[in-house]
């Protein structure tokens, strides 16, 4: 386990190694459960995890999924477009595409999941451009990592 993972607890339907999720925050059955600091305490609201490793002999029962089971999981790498010309590697702040148009089929790109205005990132490829919208002319597809 890296400096970057970290041990949790996932539902077994969804134990699956490569699975991603956002982190919508604690609820409500969560709150008393002796399970907790193990399961969602350390977690980021609004940060999109996965699976990296899955221990299934280490199961418990959850009152929230019926039963859970022990993962690492990592900060998952998120899709974004962002202007053309960065290098792999490169670290810099997310500065976000102002847009509501939830019908663009480059909105997922625009207003990815996991990613906040102000947020570090540094950037692990080029994917690919971006084309069909003025407001990302000259913007490329980026595969980042939240810092």
């Amino acid at each position: 386990m890296t400096d970057e993972e970290r041990m949790s607890l996932v539902p077994s339907s969804l134990a699956k190694r490569g699975f991603k999720f956002v982190f919508e925050g604690i609820a409500g059955p969560c709150k008393g459960c002796r399970l907790r600091s193990a399961c969602v305490d350390g977690l980021e609201v609004g940060r999109v995890y996965e699976v990296a490793e899955l221990n299934p002999k280490k199961r418990f029962s959850c009152p929230l999924h019926g039963e859970v089971v022990l993962a690492t999981l990592r900060k998952a790498h998120i899709l974004v477009a962002l202007p053309s010309g960065l290098i792999e590697g490169a670290t810099t702040q997310y500065k976000g595409v102002e847009c509501d148009d939830l019908a663009c089929r480059n909105y997922q790109y625009c207003r990815p999941d996991g990613l906040l205005p102000g947020d570090k990132i540094r950037i692990v490829r080029e994917v690919g451009p971006l084309s069909g919208c003025p407001k990302v002319a000259g913007f490329k597809i980026y595969e980042v990592e939240v810092k």
